[in-house]
């Protein structure tokens, strides 16, 4: 019995979002070739699409795309003339997938295979950021795309660094099950930097027509509840969960009734998720006590959860805590020095003290350099001149902004925004 297109089409961008790395990561242990491994991964969900259809959505999506995988990457191997000995160990091991007990089989391994994956691809003999592009491309499903806009590469230069990253870290043979617990735990921070990330990437698309990419930010939310499975009690992990549990929360909040983008002043509360918000901030508390009782000082994530805390307990925007925000920013700065997280700080004075003191902070960030290709660095020092009556200065601020954008949907609201200061100015 057959299936209908749109309940097709909700399993399988649901398997997309839950299941893309975990058969990636199976396919990956039993073929050891990142090439062969992507591709199978891939053709699998358009099997999914092409043949759901006609069979109906199986009982076990996820048995069912791992033993799809598996076979399109030995019918790869047998294109592409590999070595006849991968390819009888991949008869041998697909045979047991196809088998009735194939759920039971996968099941004692299945749990771990996403911290399998990004742990993988934050492996020390890589520079860091090759780990990071790595594990976005192969853990989070990002496309190559967003990593370079979010790296401000060229999208031929990061594909070529990604290639350069898997080849050797292939050719240094590494173990594709998962390492010990030391290993793990040692790897740990840089896959909370990267599903953090993913979920900004997610947040607000690098690229592509709308201002969000859904699946990506659930992907990464996704990650961030199966880390913190593994690992409940690390404080910095409780972060990331409740960091992008409050991002969701609060992510219709950000598009108005005509698609656009809203400025934070105009955002409405009452379309925040209740049960996201709520799970979020419980979350937000648990990290920063489960930091305490360890006798460490807040970690990075953990205080901008805790930030994202501040700016959601608040029931309107002007009843924000900004005196705590710009402290809690200031510690965050003193643990991670970073012109982004600044950026942040400068936007959290200009409401404590004034725009003009916020432009003051600004303009030295953006003079230690790093922020020159960051359209949110132009967007913010925009909205400060606004704010500050200068409209002429803030419409040259939104089309700095505009040209540097990475969406249509970025771009269509630097220019509205740009529009709307030229105005005021002719208004003058």
């Amino acid at each position: 019995m057959g299936a209908g297109a749109a309940a097709v089409a909700q399993a399988t961008a649901r398997a997309r979002t839950e299941l893309s790395g975990r058969i990636l990561a199976v396919t990956l242990r039993a073929v050891r070739d990142p090439d062969v491994a992507e591709e199978a991964t891939a053709d699998a969900f358009v099997a999914a699409l092409e043949t759901w259809p006609r069979t109906g959505i199986p009982d076990s999506v996820e048995a069912w795309l791992i033993t799809v995988a598996r076979r399109k990457a030995l019918d790869r191997i047998r294109r592409d003339q590999l070595a006849r000995r991968m390819a009888t160990r991949l008869v041998d091991r697909t045979r047991q997938v196809a088998a009735p007990a194939d759920a039971r089989i996968e099941a004692g391994v299945i749990g771990d295979e996403e911290l399998r994956l990004t742990v993988l691809c934050a492996d020390p003999r890589l520079p860091e950021s090759d780990q990071v592009a790595l594990t976005l491309r192969w853990a989070c499903g990002v496309s190559t795309a967003a990593i370079a806009a979010a790296h401000l590469v060229s999208v031929p230069t990061m594909a070529a660094r990604l290639t350069r990253a898997r080849k050797k870290l292939m050719a240094a043979g590494p173990q594709l099950d998962l390492p010990d617990d030391a290993t793990v735990d040692a790897r740990l921070p840089l896959v909370c930097r990267v599903v953090q990330l993913a979920y900004t990437l997610g947040h607000t698309a690098a690229e592509g027509t709308d201002l969000t990419d859904e699946d990506l930010a659930g992907r990464a939310v996704y990650l961030a509840r199966t880390l913190h499975r593994q690992r409940p009690t690390d404080p910095e992990i409780t972060g990331l969960l409740a960091l992008v549990l409050l991002g969701q929360g609060r992510a219709a909040g950000r598009i108005g009734p005509d698609g656009r983008q809203l400025l934070l002043t105009d955002v409405d509360h009452g379309t925040w998720d209740p049960n996201l918000v709520t799970e979020g901030l419980a979350t937000s508390e648990l990290a920063l006590a489960q930091g305490m009782a360890a006798g460490r000082a807040p970690g990075a994530i953990a205080l901008q959860a805790a930030i994202s805390a501040a700016h959601t307990r608040a029931s309107t925007f002007g009843e924000t805590d900004w005196k705590l925000v710009v402290e809690l920013y200031g510690m965050l700065l003193t643990v991670e020095p970073n012109p982004a997280l600044a950026l942040g700080r400068c936007v959290a004075v200009s409401y404590l003290s004034g725009p003009e003191a916020g432009l003051v902070d600004l303009d030295a960030v953006l003079a230690l350099g790093g922020l020159e290709n960051y359209p949110y660095a132009h967007a913010a020092r925009a909205q400060m001149l606004d704010r500050a009556g200068r409209p002429a200065d803030a419409a040259a601020a939104w089309t700095s902004a505009a040209e540097r954008a990475r969406s249509t949907a970025e771009r269509a609201w630097f220019v509205d925004r740009g529009a709307a200061s030229r105005v005021s100015v002719v208004r003058r």
